[in-house]
């Protein structure tokens, strides 16, 4: 049994592989996209006023460039979950191969997340390398890793798979989800800026910013690569309690939605119907 589960993941995660391999040309073309995001955001934060009047002083902070890279790549990661995994189940659908998840004897929600999070890691490496070099061009890149920082990066990834379940679970029942997705990971990525000390936000922003998944995650890796602060305050913005409660929350509710999507599409009949 053991030996069969273990296959089966490794099947699943060199099928994630090929499916990011064959990406690699996208990925190459989004690199530059991703630095030149990161270099015109950083002059205009904290400029608003200058901004209304033209008068934008276009002049790059290590310290703050080096935040914007720390909030950028966990969403980088969290993007190519959810969002690849949108297109890798809609992909083994139109060629009819969404049944093979079936075969193996582990619960069908593992496989489909398994394969997708080891590609997905390694993608944000790449990006996070390259953006990081190009970024390094222009401007300093300081961050002191430090090992604390590892909780927060466990929750982001548990977060990202269980967002990428939801995901998963209506693309099963109605296919083409895809401004929806969109939709909902630019929410993630406006809500969770409220984590890092660079924007202003309304005090009813921040308290709406804990339901997300990124926002308390991010919050604690800041604490843990920037601040001599220890990550185990429990309340506030990255704080233990809300990071570690919304983020298995998020995983709950993935492999629920996921459980009932393919449940309601079998029914209909229509599990591997485009």
């Amino acid at each position: 049994m053991i030996t069969n589960a273990g296959i089966a993941l490794g099947n699943e995660v060199r099928k994630g592989l090929r499916f990011a391999w064959s990406e690699r040309l996208q990925i190459l073309i989004e690199l530059p996209m991703f630095a030149t995001f990161i270099l015109l955001l950083g002059p205009l934060l904290g400029q608003g006023r200058q901004v209304v009047t033209g008068n934008v002083d276009w002049t790059l902070d290590a310290h703050l460039t080096s935040i914007l890279v720390v909030w950028f790549v966990p969403f980088i990661f969290f993007y190519m979950q959810v969002v690849k995994m949108f297109w890798r189940l809609l992909g083994e659908i139109q060629a009819g191969t969404i049944e093979q998840v079936y075969l193996s004897p582990l619960p069908s929600w593992l496989v489909a997340a398994a394969g997708r999070v080891v590609a997905a890691f390694l993608e944000t490496l790449i990006v996070a390398a390259g953006t990081y070099g190009i970024v390094s061009i222009f401007i300093p890149v300081r961050v002191d890793w430090d090992i604390a920082a590892l909780l927060p990066t466990v929750m982001i990834v548990i977060a990202a798979i269980g967002v990428s379940l939801m995901t998963a679970g209506a693309t099963l029942i109605w296919k083409r989800i895809q401004l929806v997705n969109d939709t909902v990971l630019l929410l993630v990525m406006l809500f969770s800026a409220s984590a890092i000390p660079l924007i202003d936000v309304p005090g009813w922003w921040a308290d709406v910013s804990h339901a997300f998944p990124l926002t308390d995650a991010i919050g604690s890796l800041y604490t843990a690569l920037f601040t001599d602060q220890p990550i185990t305050t429990p309340w506030g913005i990255g704080g233990l309690v809300p990071m570690v409660i919304v983020t298995f929350a998020y995983l709950g509710a993935g492999i629920l939605a996921f459980t009932l999507g393919e449940r309601v599409a079998k029914r209909r009949g229509t599990l591997g119907r485009h």
